[in-house]
């Protein structure tokens, strides 16, 4: 709870900022600080700052529309039939996830998910999600000016606003040459920013999914290992893995990527820690002087094993390891099987490209997962992270423009929905308008509560998930 109410502060002191610097140039320049805001097209409200230009609108439209105008028509009535399947799908989405998160169920099973920045979106995300958001937002609008162009409509202009932190894009269109459009012609104009959203989704895919051949041409080889790209200062293992080190494989579970990577930190949590047998003779020859099985004392070398008849002491763990392993007590032949106390930690044995040597990491596994960075590519020229950050554009490009299509196609009051859904109508319905508004306004009501129910859902979910 307290990383939302951080979050809520953070948003609060930048917009006050804002908005006493506003105030203050207001107070300080007047007139000369206003016209330079008219002139550039830039309005600051109480959370919003817009800016707004007619410079783009025959570059955005008009130049492409006129070349290629039956191959636009084509282009956008595909547009429209799938905004129809659209609408009407974003209802059952919607309910299904209503009840999902009414009943309590897991929230891999969700389709729609709620993201909050600084919240259950890591801090070092945010940039690149916000980048995305705009992105699709932009592809988005840019399929509305188009579509009006084609159907002559003519626009006043676009352009850019943030609202809170959120970025956003819009188009002014000529409402009254819109209004004169016939039914389909308005439905090409309105499913024009869902269709646009969904194929930049699927080329995102394909994209993502052709990372290995397209990442191969600009200087980089997939491994069959996770390479380490970063080591945070402070890690456990700073000394023992490097970047461009290829990790084989932690205990007895193979590495062979970064999803394998994280897979086998998560399995040491569910399988039971592997012991080794020693007898007498080996334990005697392993025993250390350190008294590293007392509370709070920590060695270098040694750590704190215990036999299966609960005696403890304190051994050089590199030549325990190299022992016969144990899984069970009583499964040695000779001697007693020995784990590590569980004051300790688990204990990771990880294969490495570095060292013929094991590094050997005790504690938390989610300590590994925190400290350090890995991809499933390398490169000696070009920087280590790129993969991964162009992974997680294109993953944000293909959720966020999903998400777009989906809620800009619900039928609720103030989206592309409810505009979709009255074209729709008055193509079906002939006559019978006062009928057509009532239904469509019915409609349009039942989708509103519909999302905020979820809205409110999701909210309870991620402060009960995150307190």
């Amino acid at each position: 709870m307290s990383q939302i109410f951080q979050l809520i502060l953070r948003i609060s002191s930048f917009w006050l900022l804002v908005n006493v610097l506003h105030i203050t140039l207001t107070k300080l320049l007047g007139e000369r600080y206003n016209f330079f805001l008219s002139r550039n097209g830039i309005f600051v409200k109480f959370v919003q700052i817009q800016w707004h230009t007619k410079r783009f609108n025959s570059a955005l439209t008009y130049g492409f529309v006129r070349t290629a105008s039956s191959k636009v028509a084509a282009w956008f009535t595909c547009g429209a039939y799938f905004g129809i399947i659209a609408m009407f799908s974003s209802i059952v989405i919607l309910i299904y996830t209503l009840v999902i998160s009414i009943s309590g169920s897991s929230e891999d099973t969700k389709v729609l998910t709620p993201v909050v920045p600084g919240v259950n979106l890591p801090a070092n995300q945010i940039l690149p999600y916000l980048l995305t958001l705009l992105l699709s937002g932009i592809f988005h609008e840019y399929g509305h000016a188009v579509a009006a162009a084609r159907e002559s409509v003519s626009m006043y202009g676009a352009g850019l606003f943030l609202f809170m932190i959120y970025p956003a894009a819009f188009v002014d269109l000529n409402t009254e040459a819109l209004k004169r459009c016939d039914p389909f012609q308005k439905l090409r104009i309105f499913c024009a920013g869902v269709w646009h959203n969904c194929i930049l989704m699927v080329f995102a895919y394909f994209v993502w999914h052709a990372m290995p051949f397209l990442l191969f041409f600009v200087g980089y080889t997939k491994q069959h290992a996770a390479v380490v790209t970063a080591v945070k200062f402070g890690s456990a293992m700073e000394t023992q893995l490097f970047p461009d080190t290829k990790i084989y494989s932690i205990n007895d579970c193979p590495v062979l990527d970064k999803v394998t990577w994280e897979q086998c930190l998560w399995k040491v949590y569910e399988s039971t820690t592997p012991g080794n047998c020693l007898d007498g003779e080996a334990l005697r020859s392993l025993r250390s002087q350190d008294t590293c099985c007392s509370e709070g004392v920590v060695s270098p070398r040694n750590i704190c094993f215990q036999g299966s008849n609960s005696n403890m002491d304190c051994l050089y763990a590199r030549e325990v390891l190299k022992q016969p392993r144990c899984h069970e007590d009583g499964s040695c032949y000779t001697g007693d099987c020995f784990k590590p106390h569980k004051k300790e930690g688990f204990l990771l044995q990880i294969r490495h490209s570095s060292s013929d040597t094991q590094a050997l990491f005790i504690g938390d596994p989610t300590h590994l997962y925190l400290t350090i960075t890995v991809s499933d590519y390398q490169s000696q020229y070009f920087w280590r992270q790129f993969p991964n950050e162009f992974e997680l554009f294109m993953i944000y490009v293909v959720s966020l423009s999903g998400a777009l299509a989906i809620f800009n196609a619900v039928p609720a009051f103030y989206l592309d929905g409810q505009h979709m859904l009255d074209a729709f109508l008055e193509m079906v319905i002939q006559g019978k308008s006062h009928f057509r508004e009532r239904l469509s306004w019915a409609i349009q009501l039942f989708s509103t509560i519909l999302i905020g129910l979820n809205v409110l859902f999701a909210f309870i979910s991620v402060c009960m998930l995150y307190q």
